[in-house]
């Protein structure tokens, strides 16, 4: 198997910018990351495309973009929005893992996989008028500590994300209403167990054992609550990381193709062109321009 990745230029773990409407042709390439996106509208009304969808989004309202889905923000150039990009891994910085870290990838998780269908406001969410002032806030302060030298400035600035991110999950928590609550833990199992072995050839029954649940019981659940069988979602974030490698790397389609667990180059084009239309390479010509 082949392993390839993509890492952000200074090694950071997160990132946090401000963008004003005359910043905005710095951000308005579409791209797809393996990082979690957050944009949070500061001011004016505008939209982006994520995935496959046009959100429309105003002040207030937050955006909410899985790793490896595309993001097309060239429609936010009238607003005052800040970006905010992270791997779960920058949460557990702090020496304890506890609820607020478990509370975080969880919801986070669930949040973006679920079918449009289950989440009525797609991945827009609105931040309640009284605490908008406190998110500037706190994403000024983040801001600041990542571009300070001062002493103890790397362990502040994630004490600030945690802190934002905890905003996040609550902001995001009525978007799970349509999922029951038995269920979550059992789907945050499936997705994870997804996204760590998805580069390995795997299949339902490999899913069901990992998370002690037979593959008959397993299959209902998933496709009831989510919209997507469980191969789909295999499939699904391993086309995700192929849109992410084919954008970001100059690898050739047939190590790309080995690098998520197809071995036979033809069987990895032949699905990824019937998923988007294209061959890998000619998407990749067409997305770069």
């Amino acid at each position: 198997m082949t392993a390839l990745a993509i890492r952000p230029a200074d090694g950071r773990q997160f990132s946090v910018e401000r963008f004003t409407p005359a910043m905005q042709s710095c951000h308005s390439a579409a791209c797809g990351t393996s990082l979690f996106q957050l944009v949070f509208i500061e001011g004016g009304r505008g939209w982006c495309r994520i995935g496959t969808e046009i959100v429309w989004a105003a002040s207030g309202d937050l955006l909410v973009v899985t790793p490896g889905q595309q993001h097309d923000p060239s429609g936010l150039h009238d607003t005052t929005n800040w970006v905010i990009r992270f791997g779960v891994g920058a949460v557990g910085y702090a020496p304890r893992h506890g609820e607020a870290t478990a509370l975080i990838a969880d919801d986070l998780f669930l949040t973006t996989f679920l079918s449009p269908e289950l989440r009525p406001a797609g991945n827009r969410c609105a931040v309640p008028l009284e605490d908008r002032l406190r998110w500037l806030a706190r994403l000024a302060s983040l801001d600041r500590e990542l571009h300070s030298q001062a002493l103890g400035s790397n362990a502040a600035a994630h004490a600030l994300l945690e802190l934002l991110l905890i905003d996040v999950v609550r902001a995001v928590r009525p978007l799970l209403g349509a999922v029951s609550p038995q269920s979550c833990p059992v789907l945050v199992s499936v997705f994870r167990f997804i996204d760590r072995r998805f580069r390995f050839p795997i299949g339902l029954a490999d899913v069901a054992k990992a998370v002690a649940r037979s593959p008959s019981y397993l299959t209902e659940l998933v496709r009831r609550e989510t919209g997507r069988t469980v191969l789909q979602w295999i499939i699904e974030r391993r086309m995700a990381e192929a849109r992410r490698l084919l954008l970001g790397s100059d690898a050739r389609v047939k190590a790309i193709g080995q690098a998520i667990g197809y071995d036979d180059a033809g069987h990895f084009i032949r699905l990824f062109s019937r998923h988007h239309s294209l061959p890998p390479q000619q998407w990749r010509l067409a997305r770069r321009g």
